[in-house]
């Protein structure tokens, strides 16, 4: 992607859902705007219809519910980033020799994409703290105010595409939602 666009992207430090659009609209200049692929039809889990996907019909769905700023208390908010490329890869790819459990790796990303902590006096930028001292503020949450931050990531936005086929064997429309590249190439 970074070849592509002449190293004026900085795909490291972006939010996948816009690396992964950035990347599949680089695919569809270069091979062509269609891709040809076979679904499985939820209905019965194992008839594969084939169906061509339109590159410029794929978008970035945005959530109308989805907040950045969350209301922790009647006093404090957090504004929150989206995960970049290379925190994707951090949590899902980690390389250290000491292994971390599941919620060790959940918190690590929410301390990472919090970005500014602020009241109505002040506001204070993350990434003046440690990691360690953002891990410190998210262990610390009450349970509701972690649903509110599992919330924002639950309706992030994300590369997403609906398409309709129809079983031949049952004759069921079925809806299947494609998200995220692996869906789109794998």
């Amino acid at each position: 992607v970074s070849e592509c666009t002449f190293n004026k992207v900085n795909i490291s430090t972006m939010p996948m859902f816009d690396v992964e659009y950035i990347f599949l609209n680089i695919r569809a200049k270069s091979i062509g705007e269609d891709i040809k692929m076979n679904i499985t039809c939820p209905d019965d889990g194992e008839t594969k219809v084939p169906v061509t996907i339109y590159v410029d019909e794929i978008k970035v769905q945005k959530q109308k519910d989805h907040k950045i700023d969350i209301v922790l208390d009647d006093k404090m908010t957090l504004r929150m980033k989206y995960p970049s490329l290379n925190q994707f890869i951090d949590n899902n790819f980690n390389t250290s020799d000491e292994p971390e459990s599941q919620v060790q790796k959940t918190f690590k990303v929410v301390a990472d994409c919090m970005d500014t902590v602020y009241t109505e006096e002040d506001a204070w930028d993350v990434k003046d703290y440690s990691p360690q001292e953002r891990l410190d503020f998210v262990e610390k949450l009450s349970s509701k105010q972690y649903k509110l931050i599992e919330k924002f990531f639950q309706t992030m936005p994300k590369l997403s595409h609906t398409i309709e086929v129809i079983n031949p064997n049952t004759k069921q429309k079925n809806s299947v939602v494609l998200e995220g590249l692996a869906d789109f190439f794998g």
